[in-house]
């Protein structure tokens, strides 16, 4: 009855087709090119079109199982809230900052362990207190998982804790340390042995966890980190069948771990996507893809990371907490806003915790099953990451699968071209990164305090490894290299004529030069050039920038005096091609303008100003 009374809220409103639709949008481009202006084309080769119609759903065989792929929680879209606790030389400060991190709640904690060998003793240091009975704990970043879990049963045994209660994961990963070190690691019986182990004893106890964050912190696109993170998950399943593990008890001890970056719709899109193609792997081992139910950790990515302005990155973890939860990752962590400094404090911890509180208790994330289901949007693009990563996928198992594909370099070849693209658009100004290359606040100061952490820079690899990049870091050297100088250039911003175009340009000048920290002076508009000259002399400016309109340059550099121009560097904003070479001749040499290569000019003026 009620489905029939909606049907006549609409009976006066008629059917419109797709093909009236694209005539009235075409219609209202008045001539232009509907593909440039209209169609958005994504890194990863997609074309996103202006708007979708449920006649483009009509096709998508997977929409009545995406759901049901995700392994059972406690909500209809329950995820666990998890903190990542990085281990520092006071284990007893790093057991205090865990269980704050729970007290706060947290409901999982993942440890991100170095190369040291996490004996019984660090182990029980480190986790004293915490009721390993009901706390889940991931660790990751620790090659001998089969010494992990002898240790953990013993902590374990000690406290009179059923191993068989024991939650979370080891983090064995010989692939992801091949691809973060260069260095091709033996993949032998021990993992077929672990896993079995784990089985009898620890049946909660993930073994394998498959780190896709690898690639896009290095610079991948969306579909590359799905199809190799997939591809290694591959290679992880084809040894342990071949060493006797059963399909379904490998899916069961394995964990796939991705990054979610600031592409909203898309990272939702991607997780979707990862769970339709890994049922699409296990049922080539002989399961029914419903019964593939892999746990997907979503981590907001590192790559996108600023160290000034860092309060931005609040907003860079949100949304990408947002597409992980709504995507349906069911353990989701947020990195704290000042991750990139190395300084961390208990604040920061607490607001990465509260942004998914926030969202499950006063957003009610988790009470709707696969939110995303039934979008147009959404649907399609899920489909055509899916498509493209199930494509790349195959043509990396063309290759001998994962291992042989990263040991020939091929994979590294294509990811670090993505990489490229991306660092160019950033570098050119083409592509925007808040508070570094658009709208930088540049009083901020953060030399004399920065922790800066050291990459480590791997030579000698046989290999050549996949390592992270922070594409703000470009712009960040040069800013830190201004603060060094012990000196900031002054950019006095010389407004004068025509309101629009003055004002116009002074914002783009001072945000352009803001980017390299310099200090910018801003005036109000003068009545005549000399005013200006004499006001940017006493002001003692660096460098002065004419903003105007293209006509009035002209005037305005006749003005200049000989005594200002020994003083400091002119720039005009704009590029009035019809006077360049009047311009040229009066002595200008710079020229700033939206088609200018902003990283590369901000280098120039360093190396002349510094």
């Amino acid at each position: 009855m009620k489905e029939e009374s909606n049907k006549q809220l609409f009976k006066d409103f008629p059917g419109i087709s797709p093909e009236v639709w694209d005539e009235k949008v075409r219609a209202d481009l008045k001539g232009a090119d509907y593909d440039k202006k209209l169609v958005w084309k994504t890194d990863e080769g997609i074309a996103v079109n202006p708007y979708y119609r449920d006649e483009e759903l009509q096709n998508l065989s997977y929409l009545d199982h995406t759901a049901s792929l995700k392994p059972e929680g406690t909500a209809p879209n329950g995820w666990t809230i998890c903190q990542d606790i990085f281990p520092g030389k006071d284990l007893r400060e790093t057991n205090g900052r865990i269980k704050s991190a729970l007290m706060g709640g947290a409901q999982a904690i993942r440890i991100r362990l170095g190369e040291t060998p996490p004996g019984i003793t660090m182990l029980g240091t480190l986790l004293e207190g915490i009721h390993l009975d009901k706390t889940e704990i991931l660790f990751q970043g620790y090659l001998g998982a089969d010494l992990l879990v002898d240790n953990l049963l013993e902590v374990a045994s000690q406290r009179g804790i059923n191993p068989s209660h024991l939650k979370g994961s080891l983090g064995a990963d010989p692939l992801g340390k091949m691809v973060s070190t260069g260095v091709p690691l033996a993949i032998t019986e021990n993992l077929g042995k672990l896993v079995r182990k784990a089985l009898k004893h620890t049946p909660q106890l993930r073994v394998i966890d498959v780190d896709g964050t690898l690639m896009q912190n290095a610079g991948s696109t969306l579909v590359e980190e799905l199809a190799f993170s997939l591809s290694m998950a591959n290679e992880y399943m084809a040894i342990l069948t071949s060493q006797g593990v059963e399909p379904k008890d490998i899916v069961s001890t394995m964990q796939l771990s991705l990054a979610s970056g600031s592409n909203y719709f898309m990272e939702i899109a991607k997780l979707r996507a990862a769970r339709i193609l890994w049922g699409n792997i296990c049922e080539g081992y002989g399961m029914e893809p419903e019964s593939g139910k892999i746990h997907i950790h979503s981590t907001s990515s590192e790559w996108n990371m600023t160290l000034y302005d860092p309060q931005v990155n609040m907003l860079r973890g949100t949304t990408e907490a947002m597409s992980s939860i709504l995507g349906g990752a069911d353990y989701v962590t947020v990195l704290p806003f000042d991750h990139p400094s190395l300084s961390t404090t208990a604040f920061s911890d607490r607001i990465a915790r509260n942004i998914q509180i926030i969202l499950r208790d006063e957003a009610f994330f988790e009470k709707v099953a696969d939110p995303g289901a039934g979008s147009y949007y959404i649907e399609n693009l899920t489909d055509s990451i899916a498509e493209k990563a199930w494509d790349l996928f195959r043509e990396t198992e063309s290759k001998g699968g994962f291992r042989e594909a990263f040991q020939s370099g091929w994979i590294q070849e294509k990811v670090l071209e993505s990489r490229k693209k991306k660092m160019d658009r950033v570098a050119s100004g083409r592509g925007h990164i808040l508070g570094t290359n658009a709208f930088p606040n540049f009083n901020e100061m953060i030399h004399d305090q920065l922790n800066r952490r050291q990459q480590e820079v791997i030579t000698d690899a046989p290999l050549v490894p996949l390592q992270p990049f922070r594409i703000a870091s470009m712009f960040e050297e040069v800013r830190l290299e201004t603060e060094s100088a012990g000196k900031r250039p002054k950019v006095f911003l010389f407004k004068y004529g025509n309101p629009a175009w003055m004002t116009a340009r002074a914002a783009f000048s001072g945000n352009f030069f803001a980017c390299a920290g310099y200090e910018i002076l801003d005036q109000p508009a003068f009545e005549t050039p000399e005013e200006g000259m004499k006001a940017a002399r006493e002001a003692e400016a660096d460098i002065v920038v004419l903003c105007s309109s293209d006509d009035a340059y002209p005037a305005m550099v006749r003005s200049i005096p000989a005594t200002l121009k020994e003083q400091a560097v002119f720039v005009v904003a704009g590029y009035p091609k019809d006077s360049i070479e009047e311009l040229h001749k009066s002595g200008i040499e710079y020229f700033i303008h939206v088609k200018s290569h902003l990283l590369n000019t901000l280098k120039q003026f360093n190396k002349l100003l510094l």
